[in-house]
This record gives C-alpha cells, sequence and structure tokens, in this order.
C-alpha cells in the first residue's frame, strides 16, 4: 500500500469517527461487520485497519446507554465505548494497532456488550404490544369459560346458584376460569348480556330481510303478584318461521292504553322503527279477554286505527280452551268423570301407605304407575 493511500485513509476514519462523536448516534453496522464501530472503505468495501491515533467507540453501546433495572447488578455500559473515546495505547504503530485490536475484542466479549445487543433487538420488537396481547388472549379465554357456564344454566333451566359449582367443578379438572364473575349475580348479569345479544341478533336478522311479522301478546301474573305482559313474534328467519320471545315486560295497569303504550315501547326497543313496522307489522293476537278484543277502546282496535294494514285475531289455544270448558259445562258426564279421577288422585297421592300399595299392586299385575308433573 503507498503511503499516498494510507493517508487518504487515515483521514476517512478520522472523518467519520468525527461525525459519529458530533452526533452521538453512529450509523448502525451490517449484518456481517462486528459489533463493535469499526472504520469500512465504503470506495473499496474492505475493513480498514483501526488507526492508531484515532478514538473509537461501540455504535451498539452508544444507541443502548443504559442496560436497565432487568438486567444482572454490577454490570454497567462503558461511557468510553458509548462516548466513542476508546484510545490506543504504546509508543510504535503496531503496538498502538494490537492494543486497539485487544480493546475491541474484549469489548464485543463482555457481558455488558451482549447486553446491548440484547436489548437492541428487542428494541425493534413490539414487546409491549405482545404482552398486553397475551394478557388480552388469557383474559378472554377465561371469560368465554364463565360465560359458557351461565349459558349452560339458562339452557337447561338450572338455578343460578349453581354457577359457583359449576365453576369450582371445571378448575378441578383444569380449566383455567379466572378470578372474577363466580357469582350468582354475576350469572344473572351475563345471562341478561346474552340475552339482549341475542335478541339483538334475530331482530336485526327480521329487520334486515324485511320479514312479515306477526305479534302474540297474553298477560300473567308474577309471583310477586305484579302484571307482566309475554311478548313473542313470528316471522320468517333464514327461510324458515320462526316464533320466537321477545320480551316479558311489566305493566303499569292492565288499562288497554297502558297495554298499547308498553307492546309498542317494546317493540321499539327491540329495534323494530315505526316506519318498518308500519310496512311490515301484519297481524296481531291475543286472547279473547275485552281489554284486548273490545271493539270500542280494546287494545286490537287502537292498534288498527295506528296500522291500518293490521289484522287481529283471537288466539286459537285460548278458543279450545273456552270451548273445552263450555263442553264440560254441558255434559254432565264429563263434569262427573272429572271429578271422580280428582278423588282417585287424592285418594293415593295424600297418602303413603295407599300410594305404596298401588305401586305394589301395580308390580303384582306387570304395570307401571306413571306420574304427572
Amino acid at each position: 500500500m503507498s503511503s499516498g493511500s494510507t493517508v487518504n485513509m487515515k483521514r476517512k476514519q478520522q472523518t467519520t469517527l468525527s461525525h459519529l462523536k458530533k452526533k452521538n448516534k453512529p450509523a448502525a453496522a451490517s449484518d456481517d461487520t462486528p459489533a463493535v464501530t469499526r472504520t469500512l472503505d465504503e470506495e473499496e468495501g474492505t475493513t480498514a485497519e483501526p488507526d492508531a491515533s484515532s478514538v473509537s467507540g461501540c455504535a451498539i453501546c452508544s444507541s443502548t446507554k443504559s442496560t436497565g433495572v432487568l438486567t444482572e447488578k454490577r454490570i454497567s455500559i462503558s461511557e468510553e465505548w458509548a462516548m466513542f473515546k476508546i484510545q490506543s495505547s504504546g509508543s510504535s504503530r503496531p503496538t498502538a494497532l494490537a492494543s486497539l485490536r485487544n480493546k475491541i475484542r474484549r469489548h464485543e466479549m463482555s457481558r455488558a456488550h451482549e447486553i446491548a445487543q440484547d436489548l437492541t433487538e428487542k428494541g425493534g420488537q413490539d414487546l409491549l404490544g405482545n404482552l398486553v396481547r397475551a394478557v388480552s388472549d388469557t383474559v378472554l379465554a377465561e371469560t368465554n369459560a364463565v360465560f359458557r357456564t351461565a349459558y349452560y344454566l339458562a339452557k337447561m333451566n338450572r338455578p343460578f346458584s349453581d354457577h359457583d359449582d359449576l365453576i369450582e367443578l371445571q378448575e378441578k379438572n383444569g380449566v383455567n376460569m379466572g378470578t372474577s364473575l363466580h357469582s350468582r349475580f354475576s350469572s344473572t348479569k351475563i345471562v341478561e348480556h346474552i340475552a339482549k345479544k341475542m335478541q339483538t341478533k334475530i331482530v336485526d336478522s327480521i329487520v334486515s330481510s324485511s320479514s312479515k311479522l306477526s305479534v302474540l301478546i297474553d298477560e300473567a301474573t308474577s309471583l310477586s303478584h305484579k302484571s307482566a305482559m309475554i311478548v313473542n313474534v313470528k316471522a320468517s328467519l333464514d327461510g324458515a318461521t320462526e316464533f320466537v320471545f321477545l320480551d316479558l315486560v311489566e305493566l303499569e295497569s292492565q288499562r288497554a292504553e297502558s297495554i298499547e303504550k308498553a307492546l309498542l315501547n317494546c317493540l321499539d326497543t327491540a329495534g323494530f322503527s315505526e316506519e318498518w313496522l308500519q310496512n311490515n307489522w301484519i297481524s296481531f293476537v291475543s286472547d279473547g279477554a275485552s281489554v284486548m278484543l273490545g271493539k270500542n277502546s280494546g287494545v286490537a282496535t287502537r292498534l288498527t286505527a295506528r296500522y291500518p294494514n293490521l289484522f287481529t285475531w283471537h288466539c286459537m289455544n285460548h278458543r279450545l280452551e273456552l270451548a273445552v270448558n263450555d263442553a264440560v259445562d254441558e255434559v254432565q258426564a264429563v263434569n262427573h268423570f272429572k271429578v271422580f279421577m280428582d278423588k282417585l288422585h287424592n285418594l293415593y297421592s295424600q297418602s303413603n301407605k295407599n300410594s305404596r300399595e298401588l305401586m305394589e299392586a301395580a308390580q303384582e299385575v306387570g304395570s307401571q304407575v306413571l306420574k304427572i308433573g
């Protein structure tokens, strides 16, 4: 190598190192370059020898600055390497170069430099995002398991008090059920939430398909002696006609005006708009009570005035019940048979001795005693 080319290379090294030191943001080394900063000949693509009179440093340690609180104790990044203050020692150039190579080798193998490399690699990863996603997936799986348990209780008509026991059983079977939503009150809220979402999905399907709607209502009295109204709808869902329970509405009073208001409010809350009802509500069905089908001010009459195309109908099941009651009252033999069966039932159901004797008699003749309820 000529003396002119040596001088030019030396100038390139000093210019590069001076630029890195001023900016304090040294350029990252390529994949095949050692982690410790070295000067490259950009024109020829060869690694230049370290200059004995120049200062060196580590680009990775400079960008990392600190090993953080999660690393080993008493390990820190050298300020000389981070601030590009490493100088060679020795009087002659070969000695100085050997000293500088030895310092670079020792630093490259040091624990502090390895930690700085790991932090630099992890810095390019979304560690916080991955951690949040992992925690969210775990919590979501636990919540799903609890929701399925509450849905099972509602579907199988089981009491909400079974919720705690089912949670404990699944935990013993190795299922991660989390630590929250384990009480019977939480189970009640979960079922209400699921029912609301299912109702919204069904109503949206009916509305989007512009299916014709039929509404059936009936009055009932709760155990707390409060008057309520059961609202059912019949419509086409996915090509099949379905009869669906919509809601149970508490009534302020049993007058026609109050029932009409509660029904329309129920339909609006469920997602049936006034405009949609005007075009798609075709029938209203109820029992034959005067408050429902009264010609002057019954619920059906009030609804017909608001929806002219609405067809009102007396429920066939209620008609059948009334017909049977009238037939029983008219035919004395049926009434006597009914009284006889009631007395026969009371004879055996209210006495353990008579019930046991009936079972023994049935076994002797090879018959089976059936129970109702």
